[in-house]
């Protein structure tokens, strides 16, 4: 499924369905710093607006950090970034949008959490939640 077509409670249900009710999720972009993002607008040139709109569902345990790209209709299950292999983990928050970046295994990773929009609607609530609870860290 596209962004335009993922409905969120189907996205909840599966996310309910694997990590169970009380799973600690959100909606979230891929997010590339303004160097990364000129450079592939200039040399991608046709992949920058598809990688610009990747959208994921990430989801937040004790393991880890479990990401799903929801933005393309691949069947792929949800990957594990485990919490032994994340570091530098760094939230930035503004009024209407938040940034998650972390290492993995020396990797820069960025997600941009929007709180506005059709699918990003219960995403400012996710996110004091994973607050309240330091993002579900051990």
């Amino acid at each position: 499924m596209g962004l335009l077509f993922n409905d969120n409670e189907a996205i909840k249900k599966e996310v309910e369905e694997k990590f169970g009710a009380q799973a600690k999720y959100l909606f979230a972009m891929k997010h590339n710093g303004p160097v990364k993002s000129t450079l592939k607008l200039f040399l991608l040139d046709g992949l920058y607006a598809y990688e610009a709109n990747r959208t994921f569902v990430l989801v937040f345990d004790k393991k880890g950090i479990y990401e799903k790209e929801i933005s393309n209709s691949d069947k792929k299950e949800f990957y594990l970034y485990p919490e032994s292999e994340i570091e530098n983990f760094e939230v930035h928050r503004e009024a209407k949008k938040a940034t998650i970046h972390f290492l993995h295994i020396g990797k820069s990773i960025a997600y941009e959490i929007p709180f506005r929009g059709r699918l990003f609607s219960e995403n400012e609530d996710q996110f004091n939640g994973l607050e309240k609870a330091d993002w579900q860290r051990i």
